[in-house]
């Protein structure tokens, strides 16, 4: 029989190991959220101006390349993933093929709230100012932009009511 003490070291001695394996475990890899791109109003489409330009171009990755808010589909054949914030980069997990998505204005600015809406199509927003955005969806399956819409976030609109 073991004392109070004993039992009370092995249960705490249990719940250690179990605390350290569950941190050891690979982490899931983040889908992303829709949440981020539930805009008030999406104005104009910009996509005659913007498709053109467009292109998904085969690169390599510099093996220093810090990658930034990865997210991989659903079924885990596509990961994207921001490299200094202002490039957007593609990879196809079966062949292992990286590509760069080109010719979107401002690229200076940097790409945010990256979400897969479903296997094939990748959403995200650029801002061209603080309270003005562009929203761009861009299949990945056939490399082509699908939509390109400017939005303005609750202050833009508020400062365009007019005051009584």
């Amino acid at each position: 029989m073991q004392s109070p003490e004993r039992r009370r070291l092995a249960i705490f001695g249990a719940i250690v190991v179990l605390a350290l394996h569950a941190f050891a475990l690979p982490k899931p890899l983040r889908q992303g959220s829709t949440k981020g791109h539930r805009h008030i109003t999406l104005s104009e489409s910009v996509l005659g101006n913007v498709a053109p330009d467009f292109s998904m171009v085969e690169t390599s990755l510099v093996a220093k390349a810090q990658k930034e808010n990865v997210i991989t589909n659903r079924n885990r054949t596509y990961e994207a993933f921001t490299v200094s914030g202002t490039r957007l980069f593609v990879v196809e997990r079966r062949t292992k093929k990286n590509f760069e998505i080109h010719g979107l204005p401002l690229e200076w600015r940097p790409f945010s709230d990256l979400v897969w809406k479903n296997r094939y199509l990748l959403v995200f927003d650029r801002w061209s100012q603080p309270h003005y955005g562009v929203h761009y969806v861009v299949d990945v399956k056939s490399k082509r932009l699908v939509t390109a819409a400017t939005f303005p976030d609750e202050v833009y609109l508020e400062q365009q009511r007019p005051k009584h």
